[in-house]
């Protein structure tokens, strides 16, 4: 149970590198906002792939302290990460870090759990996001501003529960869900054709069907408000909708905004796994191994590199062929970077740091 699955590896470098595009470009309209989350969504899927790839192993080891001992250590590097984020705060108001520390640390409280569990825990938890969305926001400002919630101070109290509270539309209860899916898929026989290809194949289906109401508010809102007048003729405009209060409508396109990202996030693990399988000794495919397993430490290094000089030199939001340009180069680098370090160290920096102060 040792021995690392290559498509894994590969999923997170693809995640890596879609963050890099979406933050290096985060003031340029022209990402749309599913698939920045998309990316964020794999990542917690991953994760929840680790920890059930750990639970695996204990099972193996037939050990009864030995999940106790892997919840503890779970929840040493969940605060590790949560130190790190905080650090990040620092440069970019908005890294996942934090968030992303929560739902490993409610991971490994459910290390244990069964897969009805899991499941039922998912629901619950997406049930939770469509509803709070009408019951604690005001929709319709959400169509206006993308920035309204990151206002507080994130060095109070309140600042920081914001950030961990809300990101964009994600709530963390939704973020939670994407990583109890994980730890569900780490408990199948991904290596499965079958399994690989619904992975795949079904992940691009339902992305593209949860994303199309969001790509027609975004680039066709003459077109959205034409569909939601056959839909509801009384009411023929979105901000009308907006005003009506719980809406079945708004309801279902936030719920289709939540399965956007896990389409993209299945998509884009099954579509690893069938190319590292496809391709096992491929020697282009190394790097993108490497940098996969790099991606905590390549992650810290662009907000470093993004946020603070390239920002600070006034290059980073100029224009948009600057941004892709800056994302290119950095995605290249990493490439070169992780494939080079892995030949003469097990672990990247901030990787072995994590696992000397948690075990």
């Amino acid at each position: 149970m040792n021995r690392r699955i290559a498509g894994y590896d590969f999923a997170r470098c693809l995640a890596l590198f879609g963050l890099v595009g979406a933050n290096f470009s985060h003031s340029i309209d022209w990402v749309p906002t599913f698939i920045q989350e998309g990316t964020i969504a794999t990542f917690l899927v991953l994760g929840g792939v680790g920890i059930s790839l750990l639970k695996r192993r204990d099972q193996k080891t037939n050990n009864a302290h030995k999940s106790a001992d892997s919840r503890k250590r779970l929840i040493r590097r969940a605060a590790s990460l949560l130190v790190v984020g905080i650090c990040c705060n620092l440069i970019w108001h908005t890294n996942f870090l934090c968030r992303y520390s929560i739902c490993i640390a409610i991971g490994a409280l459910l290390l244990t759990a069964s897969n009805r569990w899991l499941w039922s825990l998912t629901f619950v938890f997406i049930a939770i996001l469509v509803v709070s969305m009408f019951l604690i926001l005001d929709y319709s400002e959400m169509f206006r501003s993308w920035e309204a919630w990151l206002d507080s101070d994130p060095w109070t109290v309140e600042g920081m529960l914001s950030r961990l509270h809300l990101n964009g539309f994600h709530l963390i209860f939704s973020l939670t869900a994407f990583l109890l899916i994980g730890m569900w898929l780490g408990r199948q026989e991904v290596p499965s054709p079958n399994v690989r290809k619904i992975l795949f194949f079904g992940g691009i289906a339902v992305s593209l069907v949860s994303s199309a109401p969001w790509l027609l508010i975004h680039y066709a809102p003459s077109l959205l408000h034409y569909v939601l007048f056959l839909l509801a003729p009384s009411r023929p405009t979105l901000s009308d909708i907006s005003e009506s209060g719980v809406d079945p409508i708004l309801m279902l396109l936030t719920l289709l905004h939540t399965l956007a990202p896990c389409g993209i996030a299945a998509a884009i693990i099954g579509g690893s796994l069938i190319l590292t399988e496809r391709f096992p000794d491929a020697k282009w495919i190394k790097p993108f191994l490497t940098t996969g397993q790099l991606a905590l430490t390549l992650y810290v290094i662009h907000l470093i590199i993004g946020e603070g000089l390239l920002k600070t030199l006034g290059v980073l939001d100029k224009t948009l062929p600057y941004a892709i340009g800056s994302a290119v180069i950095f995605c290249i680098c990493a490439l070169i970077f992780s494939h080079f370090w892995r030949k003469r160290f097990e672990r990247g920096p901030l990787e072995w740091g994590m696992r000397r102060i948690t075990g």
